[in-house]
């Protein structure tokens, strides 16, 4: 902590003459009294071997005090506020009274109020007491207690801890993670997750959390389940970018394929009018180059499912407005179909052939509230919009053969879910609450600024034991290299580094981390290691060519090209590279022997010709330099560097009407010109006025 106790004690004090708490008061007067004696007896040369530890207990005392004191601030400020609102529908509720009605009853609707009200009392409640906890337990290991209250309790708890750090709160989520259920152990440790990540400073004073962690982190199980949660944190930090790219990209292709491609896509079609827009149909031509492209962005979207990005957030995104999500407890309520909330829709499948739907549901990748989202879509379509869409499922469905159908539609023999579907459920559901619920401004969002702040357990202080977990380790810094986080991969590739064998691989990717961060020096130095390593790897060589390119170290470009181009003779990539590296080092007559290969190998090539064009010119050899050019934009800037200005001139504006996209000709331009401003064939101020002549009538 920055400040030490006594700064920390005295601020307490004086937050609390605002709230004018005496029970709060009295605490922290105790605490005071107590450090002080602590203190006073050190004065004296009493040793006490128990003292950092007291110290450690009342940190957290004090830490403790201040949410408390955050807690009664807010309510004071914002009495109008829905968790405020909340507060004062739960006080004076028996909720011992409340666990004791669950057990006994089977009502629908009494276990639906119950529940809400177990969310607000979980959620709001201030720091717990053992009865508190006790309480909570005794609802969780309940056998005659539904899932769905208690999974809803542990989503309130977590909530809770987010908004105000509760040591009580965070035990419990250790002891539910043990729960043979993994819908709760799964949530549970999620919520862990992420108040070891906000509230790291706090619990690094709490003996009995980092005691208990310890043991977890002996557990392969745990420490396998909190990598898998880490990466679908990170990958739920995403989603943002990963809708803008489907509603942009993705659908507006797929949409331009035909009806049979739209089926295979792997998702439910919704409603059309969800996506009409008054489009001219005569737009959307069944061609087969739409159907190519179609298919090959279903593919792309399939893929990113198959990483487990959340590409359905912009579908449901806009089935959020019905009434159900206006209690905020029904965003973290684990999807059932005979929730009283979808009352009747099982008839309703059963009169319309739903029966593959329903199925569908039970093993679809959806999260909870996108399932309820689209069951309450389908009861508001009536009939017929419930027709379309479980034809649509019958579609999906018309490839399998009898058997893997029967096992579909057999309920008992539907797949088991994995923890990781569990998790992902709730990642995607906290993340659709946090940024497209009407409650989202008034909570801490855990996803805020995560592309900054990422989760790792380097960066989160209570799990950095997960470290030693070496091959797990490795696996999270590839997958931080995957998602283009290339700094916090490489900070694990080189824990890993200093834990583990050296390999070529390893080396390979720690170069490519560098290379990324435009650190060409850093990036050569481990290519080289992975070139000793392993010699005469096409993927080394081609890399710490291009990074020597890149720091001027011409010399092994050279060398590296040219290892290159022995390994794989008619690789004109290689050719041009070395070419380009031999230019650069100033050995001409090579780069143009090279180059002369390569336009052997791919005669057609433009960029080879303007290419040897140019070191032709530069050593000397114009006339053959320029007969080496077809494309007329190459022969005027040649001719521009060899002082014909009226070739120049005349060559540009062939160009010119020789162009389709006159937006796209300043860049190719500018393109065309750098290899001979860095060759220092033109200045800069000669391509402005043979560009410039564009505009003049001669």
């Amino acid at each position: 902590m920055k400040k030490r106790l006594a700064e920390y004690i005295n601020s307490l004090k004086n937050q609390l003459y605002s709230i004018e708490n005496w029970e709060l008061t009295e605490s922290v007067e105790q605490i005071a009294d107590t450090y002080k004696a602590m203190l006073q007896f050190m004065a004296k040369g009493v040793e006490d071997p128990n003292a950092e530890q007291m110290q450690s207990q009342l940190w957290t005392k004090a830490l403790s005090l201040q949410q408390r004191i955050n807690r009664l601030r807010w309510l004071k400020d914002k009495p109008s506020s829905r968790y405020s609102t909340m507060c004062r529908e739960v006080q004076g509720k028996d909720i011992n009274a409340t666990i004791d009605r669950l057990e006994l009853t089977q009502d629908a609707g009494q276990i639906e109020a119950d529940t809400v009200l177990l969310f607000k009392w979980a959620l709001t409640s201030d720091q717990w007491k053992s009865s508190d906890y006790e309480l909570c337990m005794r609802l969780l290991t309940s056998d005659e207690i539904t899932d769905k209250p208690k999974a809803v309790c542990i989503a309130g708890v977590m909530l809770s801890n987010l908004e105000y750090y509760d040591e009580r709160k965070l035990i419990l989520l250790l002891d539910a993670y043990l729960l043979d259920n993994p819908l709760l152990s799964q949530r549970a440790l999620v919520g862990i997750v992420l108040s070891l990540r906000k509230d790291a400073e706090l619990i690094e004073h709490s003996s009995e959390i980092l005691s208990r962690l310890d043991i977890f982190f002996g557990d392969d199980t745990f420490v396998r389940d909190t990598y898998n949660i880490l990466i679908q944190l990170q990958i739920s930090s995403q989603t943002d970018k990963v809708a803008s790219k489907i509603r942009q990209d993705i659908m507006p292709t797929i949409v331009k394929g035909s009806a049979t491609l739209k089926r295979q896509m792997g998702m439910l079609e919704i409603n059309e009018k969800m996506t009409e827009n008054g489009e001219n149909p005569e737009w959307l031509q069944n061609s087969e180059e739409n159907d190519s492209k179609a298919e090959e962005k279903i593919r792309e979207m399939t893929d990113m499912h198959l990483n487990g990005e959340d590409v359905y957030m912009a579908t449901f995104a806009f089935l959020k407005g019905y009434k159900f999500f206006n209690e905020l407890a029904h965003w973290f309520t684990p999807f059932t179909i005979d929730d009283p909330a979808l009352a009747g829709i099982e008839e309703t499948m059963k009169e319309h052939s739903g029966h593959y739907m329903k199925a569908l549901l039970n093993n679809s990748p959806f999260c909870d509230s996108d399932k309820f989202s689209l069951c309450m879509l389908t009861n508001s379509l009536g009939g017929n919009g419930f027709d379309a869409i479980a034809s649509q499922m019958d579609a999906q469905m018309a490839d399998l053969d009898e058997q893997e159908k029967a096992e579909i539609l057999n309920e008992k023999s539907n797949r088991v879910l994995k923890a990781r579907d569990y998790s992902r459920s709730f990642i995607f559901d906290l993340y659709r609450f946090y940024n497209i619920s009407t409650f989202k401004t008034e909570f801490y969002d855990p996803f805020y600024k995560s592309q900054l702040f990422i989760f790792s357990p380097l960066d989160i202080y209570p799990l950095r034991p997960l470290t030693e977990h070496t091959p797990l380790l490795l696996e999270h810094a590839e997958f931080l290299m995957r998602k283009e986080y290339y700094k916090s991969a490489l900070d694990e590739f080189h824990l890993y580094s200093r834990k583990c064998e050296h390999t070529a691989e390893l080396m390979q990717k720690i170069g490519f981390c560098y290379q990324k961060l435009e650190n060409w020096e850093e990036a050569k130095k481990y290519y080289i290691l992975a070139d000793s390593m392993k010699p005469d790897s096409k993927w080394t060589l081609s890399h710490l060519g291009k990074v020597s390119l890149m720091s001027d170290d011409y010399e092994k470009a050279m060398e590296s090209y040219r290892q290159l181009c022995e390994i794989d003779s008619e690789n004109v990539h290689y050719l041009l590279r070395y070419a380009e590296a031999q230019q650069k080092a100033g050995e001409l007559n090579g780069a143009v022997s090279t180059l002369y290969k390569a336009n052997y190998l791919s005669p057609d090539s433009e960029r080879i010709k303007q290419f040897l064009g140019l070191c032709l010119m530069l050593s000397g050899e114009q006339e053959k330099g320029i007969s080496m050019l077809d494309n007329p934009m190459d022969k005027a800037i040649a001719y521009m560097a060899m002082g014909k200005n009226a070739e120049a001139f005349s060559s540009l504006k062939t160009a010119y009407e020789l162009t389709d996209d006159k937006k796209e000709f300043a860049a190719q331009y500018q393109k065309a010109v750098l290899p001979y401003h860095e060759a220092k064939l033109l200045k800069e101020f000669q391509t402005e006025l043979l560009y410039d002549s564009l505009y003049i009538d001669f």
